[in-house]
């Protein structure tokens, strides 16, 4: 067995790995690694100490204790490498279908040419986080950045490990388009179907630019409560996404209403360009308190 790395070894060896990203790399003491990713930016501390532990237990297995630091700071070097504070103040929700508009991840399994590979992506797996998945729908939050009128899709690499983390990316985005909601305002116009004995009413933006996040807005419980009271909604509403422009509010919530919503839902839901969901979506004081089928099953 080769003579034990110390805590100074163990930390060039993981710099050694790291010099080929063309990143500024500063050691302030052993068994921390700081990456500086330019002016303005946050620096990215590594702690190691914790890993070192790991090591001394089972020093054959510094390979794959150093490599997944190797792997993760790999994707935040891809280009385009945007910006934090551009991550932090423009990354926005979207809802989307995977059954219908599926997204390529990393270490996916695909065939081409009759040959099985497994896919690569240089800057990691794509962020999103999932809502509902059924044998006939896959409903997730897809994390994009708008960008010079472009939504650009936010891969794992793009957001350092603490600024922000990926875990704040769910919460930033909905803060962010509950701000653009109110900078905008919403528009609501009763949406009348022909022997339907309901009528929904159809929310969207005054801002054209933001309707691909209509359906996102029944994460936010402001606006959701907004729409409850604004509307004369004692009992409660039911929503409809059927596509991520499009978001449908229904005051009644007795079972045709809640029928004649879901018909609706699939219906636009087949013609849409970006579906989302045909389920019906129920809320109570700005909160979804269920999410139903036509027939009534509770989905959890």
């Amino acid at each position: 067995m080769a003579d034990l790395l110390t805590e100074q070894g163990f930390t060039e060896h993981l710099v050694e790995r790291l010099k080929p990203f063309n990143i500024e790399i500063v050691v302030p003491e052993s068994l921390v690694v700081e990456l500086h990713y330019g002016p303005d930016e946050p620096v990215l501390s590594i702690p190691l100490k914790a890993t070192y532990e790991q090591y001394l237990t089972s020093p054959d297995n510094l390979d794959g204790l150093v490599i997944p630091y190797v792997t993760e700071i790999s994707w935040t070097v891809q280009p385009p490498r945007f910006k934090a504070r551009e991550i932090f103040e423009r990354t926005m929700p979207l809802m989307r279908d995977l059954t219908r508009d599926p997204i390529l991840q990393d270490g996916e399994k695909i065939v081409r040419e009759g040959k099985e590979m497994v896919m690569r992506l240089p800057k990691g797996p794509v962020l999103y986080n999932d809502l509902i998945t059924r044998d006939d729908e896959h409903l997730v939050v897809q994390y994009m950045l708008e960008k010079d009128d472009e939504l650009l899709e936010l891969y794992r690499g793009d957001v350092l490990t603490c600024f922000p983390e990926p875990t704040q990316i769910a919460e930033i985005s909905m803060q962010n388009l509950a701000r653009r909601a109110l900078e905008s305002g919403l528009t609501t116009r009763v949406y009348k179907i022909e022997n339907f004995q309901t009528e929904p009413v159809l929310v969207g933006f005054r801002e054209e630019s933001l309707a691909n996040y209509a359906a996102s807005l029944i994460n936010i419980h402001d606006v959701m409560l907004a729409l409850e009271k604004n509307l004369e909604a004692p009992d409660g509403l039911i929503a409809a996404i059927p596509a991520r422009n499009q978001l449908f509010i229904g005051t009644k919530t007795d079972e045709q209403a809640v029928c004649e919503l879901w018909l609706l839902a699939r219906h636009l839901k087949g013609e849409a360009s970006a579906p989302a969901s045909s389920l019906i979506w129920k809320f109570k004081e700005g909160e979804i308190t269920g999410v139903q089928t036509v027939n009534l099953k509770e989905q959890q």
